[in-house]
């Protein structure tokens, strides 16, 4: 009785189950220096609609995201209304690991914007504060947004009085956004750069309540010595993939992301 009792379970759980990529699988490649992994799941494994992907072009291998319409994410919070969103989709993989505050970090990568990044807006690049659901927000984005789908970046700023809870503190917050722009170009537009790689790094030097960046793009400095606030509970981290607001009242495009080449150095502090 108690066998049957157990199949019968089993196999309704596995008719229910909502299957999704296999939660908790570290990535790394032969030329990175930093392990990602795999915190939430990812929405779809289908060999059509998968959301991640190895991917062999010559003898370079590198990570392919791919996020299609309401693919919400399995964080706890995707399959809520927040931030004026009715849902999140998301594939994401976040850092092995923290940052240390008090010291500076070199961090690079390789991305190619294959298709998509035509919604709304979509972030494919964070720096997350992270220690508990209660003390948890974004502390910079890289983000596609605008009516010509251009390139910015968000970084947080929390109020100058921080003798408030920490829950009312993050309600709260904001970003300052600035418009990305190269001596070539006063934006950086997606059209421009779909199917190309683009080499993309941060100097940033983590602080106990705030940060001080510069960003290079292909070479070229486009933010420099700009700061961002975080909370001291806070712990940064990276996550990088697709990352968006979902749409009940239409579909969301297909967007694709490529990714290669993460090195993080500690450096000597600014």
């Amino acid at each position: 009785m108690k066998r049957i009792v157990v199949i019968f379970f089993l196999n309704f759980f596995l008719l229910n189950s909502n299957y999704s990529y296999s939660k908790g699988l570290y990535y790394k490649d032969k030329d990175w220096n930093i392990y990602f992994y795999d915190n939430c799941g990812f929405p779809s494994n289908k060999k059509n609609n998968k959301n991640l992907s190895w991917i062999k072009e010559k003898n370079n291998k590198f990570l392919r995201f791919q996020l299609s319409d309401k693919q919400i994410g399995k964080c706890s919070s995707d399959n809520k209304i927040r931030n004026g969103a009715p849902y999140w989709e998301r594939a994401e993989l976040k850092q092995k690991g923290i940052f240390k505050k008090n010291t500076s970090y070199e961090i690079r990568f390789k991305a190619r914007l294959i298709e998509g990044f035509q919604n709304d807006y979509e972030y494919f690049f964070q720096i997350h504060g992270y220690k508990s659901m209660k003390c948890n927000s974004p502390l910079l984005f890289i983000q596609t947004k605008g009516r010509n789908k251009h390139l910015r970046l968000l970084l947080r700023r929390y109020p100058l009085d921080r003798n408030e809870s920490v829950s009312n503190l993050i309600k709260k917050g904001s970003f300052i956004k600035y418009k990305l722009g190269t001596n070539n170009s006063r934006r950086i537009f997606v059209k421009d750069i779909l199917n190309q790689w683009v080499d993309i790094k941060f100097l940033v030097h983590f602080k106990e309540i705030n940060g001080i960046i510069d960003m290079f793009f292909n070479g070229e400095k486009v933010v420099e010595n700009q700061s961002f606030d975080m909370l001291k509970c806070q712990t940064p981290h990276i996550k990088f993939g697709i990352y968006r607001p979902g749409n009940d009242q239409s579909k969301n495009f297909t967007s694709i992301i490529d990714f290669d080449k993460f090195i993080v150095n500690e450096i000597n502090s600014k």
